[in-house]
């Protein structure tokens, strides 16, 4: 007869604060918490050297003494979990969906070793609500010849040129480099601007129409708070202004010649195409405003349990986004706190609503993949993964790309995501199968 093995540890107690999270309170014996401080000892005693003894050779009550014992109680903790933290979840059958978090509540020699296991478990649609009663119709979409005509009038100013007029005096829309020193302060230096006449500010724009090259002209200016300068932004100066430079802007001429060298047949087949696009635009902002309609519906109607450790992993994500924002706005976090009068604290929780916002948005997303029977083919995951790699040059990095299988699963999921949404779509617009 084989004799059962003595476990070592215990369950204390076990706890649900959600249905996506088990909390477990585990103590081991006081005999296996000694054997884990004396392998902590032996370990950290190869890098020892006791007097007298040579190396690896010392008794551990002699090692003992030479390691600090915040140092050796660390060293036992990370043994005691590497050894029962799998344990425990392979006797409780736990598959985590993120690391289980540990508390250590009690860790001495000699003594039993306690501590707190909570475990993530994969999020949850407990109910999902109804979505094919939702209805979000878009109407045919046109575009008027005005708005052709500006989007391709945005076009021609994206291929504006400039060019040096040095004999003409300024004009509505001229790019100037201009000049502007207080008088109110004897040693004042002048600091230059360039600027486009018609759109600085009405005092100024003004004073510089009709100015040429070379020319000062000296007037009281109220600048606006909102002027590029800080030094000058919201002051009231008697100030010296010279035009330093005219430039004026050239477009491209609006005809057949241009419209082929943007690409087009020629320049009603530019106007026909601009006018597509704008259709198209139109088309995907109430599509994505519909979508955005029916999953704000859906978390209301659903029930979705999400693990306190996947929020934290998303509002970390979040926050690295919204960084990311902000620098390419050009402001720091105090910068945007204070222009939009929010706490840091307020802007922490409103992250942490959009990350909630977003998971129960894949989970119920993934809801209906699951209730429509939608699948994605291993040809199609590997289909967009190798167009993936062709970009990459380095041959090592794109065979990493090819065999790693976390990217491919993400991808296979991406996917599947995508189509949930469209169908998502087709449903609230009633346009399935083609209706």
């Amino acid at each position: 007869m084989q004799t059962q093995p003595i476990q070592s540890f215990q369950i204390l107690s076990r706890e649900e604060p959600s249905p996506v999270t088990v909390q477990l309170t585990i103590e081991v014996d006081a005999q296996t918490t000694q054997r884990m401080f004396d392998r902590a000892t032996r370990l950290l005693g190869r890098g020892v050297r006791v007097p007298g003894f040579r190396p690896g050779h010392a008794p551990l009550n002699a090692i003992r003494r030479y390691i600090p014992d915040e140092q050796l109680r660390r060293a036992a903790g990370e043994l005691m979990m590497d050894e029962f933290v799998p344990h425990v979840r392979a006797h409780e059958q736990l598959e985590p969906y993120r690391p289980p978090s540990v508390n250590i509540e009690r860790l001495q020699e000699g003594e039993p070793f306690r501590f707190t296991l909570t475990v993530p478990l994969r999020p949850k649609v407990e109910t999902l609500g109804e979505y094919r009663d939702l209805r979000f119709p878009i109407p045919p979409q046109e575009a008027s010849s005005e708005e052709v005509e500006e989007a391709i009038e945005a076009l021609r100013h994206a291929q504006m040129r400039l060019e040096h007029a040095p004999e003409r005096a300024a004009q509505p829309d001229d790019r100037l480099v201009i000049a502007i020193r207080s008088l109110e302060d004897a040693d004042a230096k002048p600091n230059r601007y360039l600027v486009t006449l018609g759109k600085t500010f009405g005092e100024l724009d003004n004073l510089l129409a009709g100015m040429r090259e070379g020319e000062k002209k000296e007037a009281t200016l109220t600048f606006p708070d909102a002027f590029d300068d800080p030094d000058l932004a919201g002051k009231t100066l008697h100030v010296e202004v010279e035009l330093q430079r005219v430039h004026t802007p050239i477009y491209p001429e609006k005809d057949d010649t241009w419209a082929q060298q943007m690409g087009y047949q020629h320049l009603a087949h530019m106007r026909e195409q601009v006018r597509e696009s704008i259709i198209r635009q139109k088309t995907r902002f109430l599509q994505d405003q519909a979508q955005a309609q029916a999953l704000a519906t859906l978390r209301e109607r659903s029930i979705v349990h999400l693990p306190e450790a996947l929020i934290e992993e998303q509002l970390r994500e979040e926050a690295r986004e919204f960084s990311e924002e902000l620098r390419a706005n050009g402001l720091t976090l105090e910068m945007f706190l204070q222009q939009s009068a929010m706490t840091q604290q307020q802007l922490l929780e409103q992250l942490r609503e959009r990350a909630i916002t977003r998971l129960k948005n894949t989970f119920i997303l993934m809801a209906i993949a699951d209730q429509e029977g939608i699948q994605v083919t291993e040809e199609e995951v590997e289909s967009i993964i190798r167009a993936a790699a062709e970009s990459i040059q380095d041959p090592a990095q794109r065979m990493r790309m090819l065999e790693d299988a976390e990217f491919r699963n993400r991808t296979r999921q991406e996917l599947r995501l995508e189509r949930a949404l469209q169908k998502l779509l087709e449903i609230v617009q009633n346009t399935e199968g083609g209706a």
